[in-house]
């Protein structure tokens, strides 16, 4: 699944994503983005932890912007709007609980 969306990232500017395990309390959504591409401004719907699994990238809010790296993982605050931008082609999953 998660080669599925590599693939797809090859043809596509926008975000590629996949919901890959969803149960009552728990979903995992797994997220791809070419260099440059842009997740646009939202906030976490519930308690979300993301953790980058290729690539790089910047974590933006109104007051600051951090940058995630392979294997670096982070808690998402609720109620921060926040978008995600791809440093390099990235892939991270997101966790929500």
């Amino acid at each position: 699944m998660l080669k599925e969306i590599i693939e797809k990232l090859e043809v596509s500017d926008q975000p590629v994503i996949k919901v890959i395990y969803k149960s009552e309390s728990t979903k995992i959504i797994a997220v791809g983005l070419k260099k440059g591409a842009v997740l646009a401004e939202h906030t976490a719907p519930s308690k979300t932890q993301l953790i980058v699994l290729k690539g790089e990238i910047d974590f933006n809010t109104a007051t600051e912007s951090r940058r995630y790296e392979c294997f670096e993982t982070y808690n998402i605050p609720l109620d921060v709007k926040h978008s995600v931008v791809a440093v390099q082609d990235a892939m991270f999953l997101l966790l929500l609980s």
